[in-house]
């Protein structure tokens, strides 16, 4: 004789291990070791998610963090390479990105830049934006 579907019924489900079973009943779906019924059956969580924290550091393609400081072109140096001199007063060497070569970016002395610094060398950084000035033209 088959056994009905009462509540005392639970059916076993195998997990990875051959000796641990869990049982869940058909009527109730919650564990043995949980109330809670499965992440599957409960709704979605109405709070909003926890805000997180802006860091002025950014991963690039090989997961280094560079530091993104603003400064100000001071020199301009061939191979397109610049001494920037930046708001936390240090001077820098930088050498313009590959956006901006490719766009033609014209970069000037006096010109107000955003310069992404490696954490390893603090002396040399790549400008990967020209600021715009506050006056328009």
């Amino acid at each position: 004789m088959l056994p009905s579907l009462s509540s005392s019924f639970r059916f076993p489900i195998l997990h990875s291990s051959p000796s641990t079973y869990c049982y869940y009943s058909p009527l109730t779906l919650t564990t043995l070791h949980s109330s809670r019924p499965p992440s599957f059956l409960r709704p979605p969580s109405l709070l909003p998610p926890p805000p997180t924290l802006s860091v002025a550091a950014k991963p690039d393609k090989s997961g280094e963090q560079k530091l993104v400081h603003e400064g100000m072109i001071i020199e301009s140096l061939p191979n397109g390479m610049f001494r920037v001199r930046l708001d936390n007063e240090d001077l820098i060497l930088g050498y313009i990105s590959g956006r901006i070569r490719k766009n033609y970016v014209r970069i000037l002395p006096g010109d107000r830049v955003r310069v992404e610094v490696s954490r390893y060398d603090s002396s040399k950084g790549r400008i990967v934006y020209r600021l715009r000035t506050g006056t328009p033209s």
